[in-house]
């Protein structure tokens, strides 16, 4: 009987190692990546934790392990010599056999689970939505030396809106369809700032206690709180930080000067922050004056950086900070998880609006001429 009981107990165990267990088995076309590094990698808390690495040999490599709970890793390679660095490729690291695939342009396809292979499928979706989003987008800014009518960008500018609108779609539709799965999860994380409030409350209410309790989903269900307390008709929630000649200044000071305010929360290293100021200091330029004013909140925790970038690109509205990082007040009390973000005060210190186009702020600017 206790021998019975013994083949029982090993069974079970070596079972239960089987059903944590992932292979990953990768196939590379690039011979210049051989004898060079895939890394498995996860993110927690905004930090890279290195899980796992090998060598590609022979154009092929392979990853073996355990997982206790499914999570969303990455893989990434290790970068060559005219780059700094290589994109990192998110996936689904749940138990059974994974296959990668690395093209010649270094390019990570994941497949082989179920969850992979939804979101591979997703990923096809919106990469298509996207490439064509980034054609009529060079068309709109154009080379230089053939510019376009007004109408011709506004034709751009409307079909540009068509693809953004679809993505937005696709991004909630998957959400939804995957609510309670890991991938749908992963999903929601990337593309929650497309969503109003009510759409971010609508999928929570279909959230089950499990993956309401996935930290990163606590946070923002948190936030969410926080963020209808500074939506649209709200009064403005009132803060302090230091400006760069080191005086502290509110942002009372500034509400009410202007007919709009924009706060402006961005940071030297956000890449699509850097990709917005152009047409921010051109709307400013055309704009600044008794009607609007912005205040640029920074998320730097390195002030010579945070100085530098405002010098650099040529920022010339009024700026604060913290230097707290992701831990701002300021981004805190508006609810400020992903930049640039935006919230417009009108005059009489109410929320006019939250990451408003700029077109739609000049159309607010408008209206006051027209008083």
């Amino acid at each position: 009987m206790k021998k019975t009981f013994l083949i029982l107990c090993v069974a079970l165990s070596l079972l239960a190692c089987t059903q944590n267990a992932y292979k990953i088995s990768g196939e590379v076309t690039d011979n210049s990546l051989d004898s060079t590094y895939v890394y498995l990698s996860e993110r927690v808390n905004r930090e890279w934790i290195k899980l796992d690495s090998t060598l590609i040999v022979n154009g092929k490599f392979v990853l073996n392990g355990k997982v206790d709970s499914v999570k969303v890793a990455y893989l990434k390679l290790q970068p060559k010599r005219n780059k700094d660095n290589s994109e990192s490729y998110p996936f689904i690291l749940e138990p059974g056999d994974i296959a990668a695939h690395v093209d010649s342009a270094g390019t990570i396809v994941i497949t082989g689970t179920a969850q992979n292979d939804v979101l591979n499928k997703y990923t096809i979706e919106i990469n298509a939505l996207r490439t064509k989003a980034d054609e009529l987008y060079n068309r709109i800014n154009g080379d230089g030396n053939t510019p376009l009518s007004t109408a011709q960008k506004d034709t751009l500018d409307a079909g540009l809106k068509v693809f953004e609108n679809e993505t937005k779609k696709i991004e909630k539709e998957y959400a939804l369809q995957n609510v309670n799965k890991m991938v749908g999860t992963h999903i929601f994380m990337t593309s929650f700032y497309d969503y109003t409030v009510e759409e971010k409350e609508a999928l929570f209410a279909r959230m089950n206690t499990k993956t309401k309790a996935i930290p990163r989903i606590a946070e923002l269900i948190a936030a969410t709180e926080v963020e209808k307390k500074t939506s649209k008709g709200q009064p403005y929630i009132d803060f302090s930080m230091t400006a760069p000649d080191g005086s502290t200044v509110k942002l009372s000071d500034y509400v009410g000067k202007t007919d709009y305010l924009l706060v402006d929360f961005w940071a030297s290293w956000c890449p699509d922050c850097v990709a917005s100021f152009p047409g921010l200091t051109a709307f400013y330029t055309r704009n600044k004056g008794t009607k609007f004013d912005i205040v640029g909140v920074s998320l730097d925790d390195d002030k010579d950086r945070w100085i530098r970038g405002i010098a650099k690109h040529k920022l010339t509205w009024h700026h604060l900070s913290d230097l707290q990082k992701w831990s701002s007040e300021g981004a805190k009390l508006y609810a400020v998880n992903a930049i640039p973000a935006t919230v417009l005060i009108d005059k009489n210190g109410k929320i006019a609006g939250r990451n408003l186009e700029l077109k739609e702020i000049q159309e607010l600017l408008n209206q006051i001429v027209t008083k």
